[in-house]
């Protein structure tokens, strides 16, 4: 019930995120010449993404704790701490 919960909230806060993905991947692998690399290279950025948000989450609950979205600030700092892996990562 609970991964219902999620695919509906992802859906509606995420869906023309999720389209436009789709989109131009199908772009992308259409107009591309060598797919293999292509696909390749996704994959690399893709769990290169998905292990900085698991850095990010272990890294907040280690500095900051569990997070109750009260506090103004705790929000500010978790969005810089995001920023700051995101760019790591992202230029790493």
């Amino acid at each position: 019930m609970q991964t219902v919960e999620l695919f509906k909230r992802i859906l509606k806060h995420y869906s023309v995120d999720i389209v436009l993905a789709v989109v131009f991947m199908l772009v992308a692998l259409i107009y591309v010449y060598d797919q293999p690399t292509l696909l390749s290279a996704i994959a690399r950025k893709v769990a290169l993404a998905s292990a900085g948000l698991v850095y990010y989450y272990i890294t907040r609950v280690a500095k900051v704790g569990f997070i109750d979205w009260r506090d103004p600030y705790d929000k500010i700092y978790t969005v810089a701490l995001l920023l700051y892996i995101g760019l790591v990562f992202a230029l790493g």
